[in-house]
């Protein structure tokens, strides 16, 4: 039987760019129930790479299987791995589904790059969560009072919006270690959320500024007043019995047209939001509010 102790909620829409454009969405993400974990993975394509889509949907199926395989045969369900061995093993799959995305341009006849993806990767145990990713994006958990946190922090270039993909040249020892993040996070954790970058600017705190220095700053927190109600949200949504598609429905005209910051964004949005039942659940607030940031 796969774990139940959990909600989900989880789509990809087409920003308004690429609705204007009459282009695909370029993110692409999955959820799998195991025994007694859950994966969830979220891959954002390249806005520069023609065939980026095809990637983060290849790179995304490759996690489940390869990530799958991998904590089915750790035993980390009893015991959290060490932060030092989970980083090894993320990248060893990692490289893995790397490697399995490079045989599938070729399989396709495409070019390598042009299927250039980022990927968040967040693995759901009885005793915490196992966070790995390379590029951007965001994501974030709540504690047991209610604190909610980040659990990962987006690698940015030195040019504003540059990033590093899985695709990308970064595979050489030591050299990975420096984009490649893995975190060990234990429990109690009641919710937690992964997101593409087309999301982040309405769920957290992001390019604050600070009068003293007089510069732009990411404090890199997820909005609590932005995550608390869905977090309701979600569990009144269980206590009606709605069904996983319903509330996937639901969750994309939500992220279509939820709030203004989700109505006017140009990239693709796409957020996985879980949350555990049904005590666990922290005090909600009953309006929704976006954060206080400058873009």
């Amino acid at each position: 039987m796969p774990q139940t102790d959990w909600i989900y909620a989880f789509a990809s829409v087409r920003g308004n760019g690429h609705i204007a454009e009459d282009i695909p969405c370029q993110d692409a993400h999955r959820v799998e129930h195991y025994e007694n974990f859950t994966i969830a993975v979220i891959c954002d394509g390249a806005g520069s790479c023609e065939n980026s889509d095809k990637g983060a949907n290849q790179v995304a199926d490759s996690c489940l299987i390869h990530f799958g395989k991998r904590i089915i045969e750790s035993g980390w369900a009893d015991v959290l791995p060490a932060e030092t061995i989970w980083q090894e093993t993320a990248k060893q799959t990692l490289r893995l589904i790397r490697d399995d995305t490079e045989k599938f341009a070729q399989s396709e006849d495409l070019s390598f790059k042009s299927i250039s993806c980022t990927v968040i990767v967040v693995v759901s145990l009885p005793g915490g969560l196992l966070v790995t990713h390379i590029g951007d994006g965001r994501a974030g958990y709540c504690t047991a009072n209610g604190d909610w946190l980040s659990a990962l922090a987006p690698f940015r270039g030195e040019e504003v919006n540059q990033t590093v993909f899985i695709t990308s040249d970064i595979w050489e020892e030591p050299t990975i270690n420096h984009y490649l993040e893995s975190r060990v996070i234990p429990g109690p954790v009641t919710a937690f959320a992964l997101l593409s970058d087309g999301c982040e600017k309405v769920s957290f705190e992001v390019n604050l500024y600070n009068k003293e220095t007089e510069r732009f700053y990411d404090p890199n927190l997820p909005y609590s007043p932005f995550f608390r109600p869905l977090q309701k949200i979600l569990l009144t949504l269980h206590e009606q019995q709605k069904t996983q598609e319903e509330i996937n429905m639901l969750w994309a005209g939500f992220l279509t047209n939820g709030l203004e910051r989700l109505q006017l964004e140009t990239d693709d949005k796409t957020m996985i939001l879980a949350v555990r039942l049904p005590d666990a659940t922290p005090s909600m607030e009953t309006d929704h509010a976006e954060p206080n940031t400058t873009h």
